[in-house]
């Protein structure tokens, strides 16, 4: 009996662990760009192309290495934000072992309207 409920507590304390290693955050940016296009689709997503990238507190941006090639894009969800293009935006990115995460940190929506003469 003794080493069934020993057992019992190893799987316990090994799904825990397996957990917070999970949720271990292997990945911190804080990213700056501009909003290069929107797509009016079901999907509601809009295309950054971030020029300034930066460590966030909980562990370094491993996109850096992408940025020293090229200026670095992504495809984010809107969720509900209407941003044309033109848009500087500052997103944080955080990544685990198993999921990854954008967050809008700050927009400035003012684009500059050219007149036809």
């Amino acid at each position: 009996m003794k080493i069934k409920n020993l057992a019992i507590g190893l799987c316990v304390l090994g799904g825990m662990y397996t957990s917070a290693a999970s949720a271990e955050v292997v990945q911190d940016c804080v990213l700056t760009g501009e909003v290069i296009g929107v797509s009016k689709q079901a999907d509601d997503t809009m295309r950054v192309r971030f020029h300034k990238l930066e460590d966030g507190e909980l562990a370094s941006c491993n996109l850096k290495r992408r940025a020293k090639r090229g200026r670095v894009t992504a495809d984010i969800t809107m969720s509900g934000v209407e941003l044309p293009r033109g848009s500087v935006v500052t997103y944080a990115f955080q990544q685990t072992r198993s999921q990854a995460t954008w967050e809008l940190l700050s927009a400035d929506r003012s684009v500059l309207l050219s007149s036809n003469n």
